[in-house]
């Protein structure tokens, strides 16, 4: 028996164009799994709505059928007026990509990878006639498309995807609040960044959020040099927002450094928790049909 590709950043970039590497991931996250992640469903009856292949069929109504000879399922109050919202962090740290021998050339910088992981999502809002929406932006919304549906507000949101560049510093807050404002009740937003930022002010624009949607997860994008430092002795490492230089030693600091970065992911998953957001931390090494399993609720 064959075994399916693992849909690593080496496989994915050998197909061509955002579209089909999203339907790859999503078709290999939801293998052999009939979860409908944005959907739950409550005892309140709310309408009918004629039947689509793919529908649930648990919610057919024979009764309804033999009155009518139509095919109609039972839509709840869960189900009905659901949005997703897509929010990329477009600041310039979204564009590094692991440099080091052993990621070579098909390494996906960050950008890179939420790009197909909101893609997917996108897919799916579609399979599941939901309303998918798309924000981008570092220190505010640089651009957004407005909540639509079906396949060709699809296709404009995965265009938008492939036109993203990263550039310019991180506020987080800033765009989080923008982001709050376009949120509705029965929306799941999904915010994908790199969260190199102080947590306190991510904290204060994930509130906003949270108050107006019914689910919010953060996707945090790092790379695997990020999280083991640098190999070498003397370095020369620049910010990518700021264009600051710094010159380190790579041993010795090695250390600090894996101290500083676990505080910080001790304080944003504590201030995520209280607010009862989902935080998803996945690499950008990682197999994306894997990382997408994590990233749907």
């Amino acid at each position: 028996m064959r075994t399916r590709a693992a849909l690593t950043p080496a496989y994915l970039s050998r197909i061509l164009g955002l579209s089909l590497q999203a339907r790859a991931v999503l078709e290999g996250s939801l293998a052999g799994t009939h979860r409908s992640p944005f959907h739950g469903y409550s005892s309140e009856f709310a309408q009918y709505k004629g039947y689509v292949p793919g529908d649930d069929l648990r919610h057919l109504d024979w009764k309804a059928y033999a009155r009518r000879d139509q095919l109609g399922t039972r839509q709840y109050p869960d189900e009905t007026n659901t949005a997703v919202h897509l929010l990329l962090d477009t600041s310039a740290s979204m564009d590094y990509r692991d440099t080091s021998r052993r990621a070579g050339p098909a390494a996906f910088s960050k950008l890179e990878t939420a790009r197909i992981l909101a893609a997917s999502l996108a897919l799916l809002a579609e399979r599941r006639r939901d309303t998918v929406t798309l924000a981008h932006g570092g220190t505010t919304l640089d651009g957004f498309f407005p909540a639509g549906s079906g396949p060709h507000a699809t296709a404009a949101v995965i265009t938008r995807l492939e036109q993203l560049e990263a550039g310019g510093p991180t506020a987080l807050e800033a765009v989080f609040a923008h982001e709050a404002a376009r949120v509705t009740g029965q929306s799941f937003v999904f915010l994908f960044t790199d969260l190199w930022q102080d947590p306190e002010p991510v904290a204060t624009g994930l509130r906003r959020i949270r108050r107006k949607s019914r689910a919010a997860t953060v996707v945090q994008i790092r790379t695997r040099d990020e999280d083991e430092f640098l190999s070498g002795g003397a370095l020369r490492v620049r910010d990518m927002e700021t264009g600051e230089t710094l010159d380190v030693q790579a041993a010795p600091a090695r250390a600090a450094y894996a101290a500083a970065l676990r505080e910080h992911g001790h304080r944003m998953a504590a201030a995520c928790s209280q607010l009862n957001v989902r935080l998803v931390t996945i690499r950008t090494d990682d197999p994306l049909d894997a990382a997408l399993r994590k990233v749907l609720p």
